[in-house]
């Protein structure tokens, strides 16, 4: 297992080169990649440039967001899934092994059985898809009752719903355990070691509140993995390397819970809670090759000609190229 950074999932913004810095900073071995972002750039400056900063920093990919509706109109589906093949191309020039999708866990249009089928469908079409590019692809869930209130007809929201669509689905599609997920639906931790072998894509670490009813939970009071000890994190990445999991785990947290963090605080909490979590899980933990000492105003990765040097990245008029 390794600890990959997101920018979605603790929402994040900044040049590539400022991430990049943090990451290398505070303990974390990979980056998820934005492929339509990665796409553009390869198109206009060539793959070799686009993930220049990432080869030279030996940072992984984590994963990518897969850039397609599953729920859409048949036509609005082929048209995507259409535009597939070559952002497929492009994630696999960055090593990129690992896409996720949520499902949708309701729907005014579909009831369960119709829609459980629609999805079927499209995720072996998908699979043989991605299967082509070495790219497994995993399911998320959207837990929160949020989620689905007022929808006509309730879908898969909890891990025996969706290992359920994915025991019947082609085998690169997989799941993701997302600690939060869990903690919502109140499924044992058990049902990890139910996932199909090689088929658990992602681990995405979260907290919850104290003084609120699970039933109460909104989005919005997603914490940081640590902050409250509420959610057995550490027992819940025990439970997935017993299950042979080997991939990125996440640290995950709502923008709100965040509020008055500045980025470079958030990443180095997140990356000395994931530290923690690993120790008391009984995992190893890695040197990085490489951590410069992130400070507030500090040179970053792709700005300071020594740091620059250490990874192998040249300047010019002080920008990475």
């Amino acid at each position: 297992m390794f600890r990959n950074l997101s920018t979605v999932g603790l929402p994040l913004s900044g040049r590539p080169s400022e991430l990049i810095e943090l990451a290398l900073s505070f303990g974390f071995d990979a980056m998820d990649i934005d492929i339509i972002d990665f796409q553009q750039q390869a198109e206009a400056f060539g793959v070799e440039h686009a993930r220049r900063l990432m080869v030279s920093a030996r940072l992984k990919c984590g994963v990518f967001h897969l850039p397609l509706s599953l729920i859409g109109e048949e036509d609005a589906f082929n048209t995507e899934l259409a535009e597939l093949p070559p952002r497929l191309a492009f994630a696999q020039a960055t090593e990129a092994t690992r896409a996720v999708v949520t499902v949708a866990p309701a729907s005014d249009d579909h009831a369960f059985k119709d829609f459980f089928e629609l999805y079927r469908n499209r995720l072996d079409t998908l699979g043989e898809l991605l299967a082509q590019y070495g790219i497994s692809l995993g399911l998320a869930l959207a837990p929160e009752l949020e989620a689905r209130a007022d929808k006509a007809h309730q879908f898969i929201h909890n891990y025996e719903g969706l290992l359920g669509l994915v025991a019947v689905s082609h085998p690169g599609i997989g799941a993701v355990i997302d600690s939060w997920a869990l903690h919502l639906t109140g499924e044992s931790i058990d049902i990890i070691g139910s996932v199909p072998a090689g088929r658990i894509v992602e681990v995405r670490l979260s907290d919850a509140p104290r003084d609120l009813p699970i039933a109460e939970l909104t989005h919005a009071n997603r914490l940081m993995p640590g902050d409250t000890g509420v959610i057995p994190c550490a027992a819940i990445l025990a439970a997935a390397r017993n299950a042979g999991f080997d991939g990125p785990v996440t640290p995950w947290a709502d923008r709100s819970s965040l509020t008055g963090r500045g980025r470079e605080k958030i990443v180095k909490v997140s990356g000395d809670r994931l530290e923690a979590i690993w120790k008391e899980a009984g995992l190893p933990i890695v040197p990085r090759w490489f951590a410069p000492s992130a400070r507030e105003n500090a040179p970053r990765f792709g700005d300071d000609p020594a740091l620059a040097a250490a990874a192998g990245v040249a300047l010019v008029d002080g920008k990475p190229v």
